[in-house]
């Protein structure tokens, strides 16, 4: 790739992209899933992306549910791990485009493991707003990827 000096809009895009990547790692200790209890008697199951890790190898609540999510417990290691690997390419690369082409892919692929791996039945907040950070954050790579084009 082709370096490129930071001039002060770029710099200040690139802080932006990283503040909002931590803000994504925020959202997975926020409620990430509800199960709705089907009896009704009880409240539901809530819980983060952390505490899903947590519960591999572990015992989970039981419900018809709960057990569909018992099979994809390892596959919520993505949830914090996308917006991780975000913010150190966002962090740590300054001159190159690589930052922008790489935060591109993580936003895709937060949005496509939200929407597969939570589904929108059981979606909550911080998911919601996970998703809708991830919408933010390939805006401003697009502005981010239009003012490297533009000369100093």
């Amino acid at each position: 790739m082709i370096k490129k000096r930071e001039n002060k809009t770029r710099k200040r895009l690139r802080i932006t992209q990283c503040v909002l990547y931590l803000f994504e790692i925020l959202f997975c200790t926020f409620t990430y899933i509800q199960i709705p209890n089907p009896d009704q008697t009880q409240l539901g199951f809530y819980a983060t992306a952390f505490d899903m890790i947590g519960y591999i190898g572990g015992s989970f609540p039981d419900s018809v549910q709960s057990q569909a999510f018992s099979s994809a417990m390892p596959l919520f290691l993505i949830f914090p791990a996308i917006p991780i690997i975000g913010f150190f390419f966002c962090a740590l690369d300054r001159e190159r485009n690589l930052k922008n082409i790489v935060s591109v892919i993580c936003c895709l692929l937060g949005v496509f493991s939200i929407l597969t791996i939570v589904t929108l039945n059981f979606i909550s907040y911080g998911s919601l707003l996970a998703l809708l950070f991830y919408i933010v954050i390939s805006f401003i790579t697009a502005v981010a990827m239009v003012s490297r084009l533009q000369n100093d």
